[in-house]
């Protein structure tokens, strides 16, 4: 058999309270003047942040109650002022720069667009001359082969002369799409 301790037997165990003393005054929350006016969450839970705090038994304060009219549920405090005011501060500045860094990165963007663009542009203009080019180099060819045979310049010197004119018009719409393509360019790039 166990020895019993004194304290054992004279003092209740502390789950259980004392016989017709309530539970809450023993940890001294439930008597506000005990508790230095402090509710617990439990109690706002019951009656609201400001709407008083309701016992068993009691009727719900008239201001609240479980509904929260007090401050516990819906209330008219604006949500700018609910908020920490160095959260909104920082999701403000973030707002701030992410749409301010938008309109130069979407210039950017732009930008490289157009310049793609006339660069293909010059590319294009590029394999035309070079196009041209072969086909007057095989036009003269053949005709000088023909004036050779024929023993005659008639009328392939006016071939050889539409080739050649042909090259010169290749390298005049060449030089007309560069200079074109660097205005849009540099006039883009000021725009921008």
């Amino acid at each position: 058999m166990r020895p019993v301790m004194a304290d054992e037997n004279e003092n209740p165990p502390k789950d259980t309270p004392p016989a017709g003393g309530n539970p809450a005054d023993e940890q001294g929350a439930a008597d506000p003047e005990k508790a230095g006016d402090k509710t617990s969450p439990a109690a706002d839970a019951q009656g609201g942040a400001g709407g008083g705090k309701a016992a068993s038994g009691d009727t719900p304060p008239a201001n609240g109650g479980a509904a929260g009219g007090g401050g516990g549920g819906a209330n008219n405090t604006p949500l700018s002022t609910a908020l920490n005011p160095q959260i909104v501060q920082a999701v403000g500045t973030t707002n701030h720069a992410v749409l301010n860094g938008a309109g130069p990165g979407a210039n950017g963007i732009a930008y490289q667009k157009v310049a793609q663009a006339a660069a293909y542009a010059v590319q294009d203009s590029t394999d035309y001359m070079r196009n041209i080019m072969s086909m007057a180099s095989a036009t003269t060819g053949v005709a000088l082969q023909k004036m050779l045979v024929e023993k005659t310049t008639d009328p392939y010197a006016d071939i050889i002369k539409a080739a050649t004119q042909a090259v010169t018009d290749a390298q005049q719409t060449f030089t007309n799409v560069g200079t074109a393509s660097s205005g849009v360019v540099k006039d883009f790039d000021s725009m921008a």
